[in-house]
């Protein structure tokens, strides 16, 4: 059976499946991301995070993107909220103007559809595939290795802080806001950090920081029609830019 051009791994069944080259995926969510921070359209701001949440969801499986973006533009809208409420021209109430609601709503929209646009091409890249693309660009492989293990930090923390939470349950310790650090958070930071040197230490052994040409035996390649949308979407985000400030 042929295997797909986009990638050669073999995906398990019920986990999400990228088609496009992660390059592309940061092309196209780079690309929303300065449309967004550029124009003060809402219209465009509102339909780039349905974009978004849609590709998120398709990405992911799950609706970590819409609920992650939504978690994190409430405390931005509501300081822009009491930043902007109380200083427009038309008060409809004490320390509250009309214009003022409205400046804060385009600017809590706005930063919503930042967020989302990250969050979407985060969701829909598979890092392992972004590290293995770098490199076949020819970054340093200490830099790839660095910019994995960030991109991973998140990830394993949270599984991480699942673990210290199901173990303290077991044995029945209670987890408060005195006992936190004893309990939680010392325990999480051990581990990232045994788990960090465990790795040093194995790709040590298999002469990571030895001289000489590195190369990857699963390349990710990208379908042909990707190079179109990596120049049109960098190219419509320019248009608007150009337009809106017209």
């Amino acid at each position: 059976m042929k295997q797909s051009t986009a990638s050669t791994a073999q995906v398990p069944v019920g986990k999400p499946v990228h088609f496009l080259h992660p390059l592309t995926v940061i092309i196209i969510g780079v690309s929303a991301w300065v449309a967004a921070l550029s124009i003060s359209w809402p219209l465009l701001h509102a339909a780039l995070i349905a974009l978004g949440w849609l590709a998120g969801i398709a990405g992911s499986r799950s609706l970590a993107v819409p609920a992650t973006s939504i978690a994190l533009s409430i405390p931005a809208g509501l300081s822009m909220l009491l930043v902007h409420a109380p200083h427009g021209e038309h008060q409809i109430a004490p320390l509250l103007t009309s214009d003022g609601l409205v400046t804060a709503g385009e600017l809590a929209l706005r930063f919503c559809a930042l967020m989302t646009s990250l969050l979407a091409a985060m969701a829909n890249v598979h890092i392992p595939d972004l590290l293995k693309a770098l490199q076949h660009l020819g970054l340093h492989h200490s830099v790839v290795y660095v910019l994995g293990a960030s991109l991973q930090l998140l990830p394993q923390a949270s599984a991480l802080i699942s673990e210290v939470t199901a173990a303290n349950r077991l044995a029945g310790r209670k987890v408060t806001l005195t006992t936190v650090i004893p309990r939680m958070i010392i325990p999480v930071i051990t581990r990232l950090l045994t788990r960090g040197a465990d790795r040093g230490i194995a790709l040590q052994g298999m002469g990571y920081d030895a001289p000489g040409r590195r190369t990857v035996l699963y390349p990710v390649r990208a379908h042909r029609w990707e190079i179109l949308l990596r120049l049109i979407f960098p190219a419509a985000a320019i248009g608007l830019v150009v337009l809106a400030w017209i």
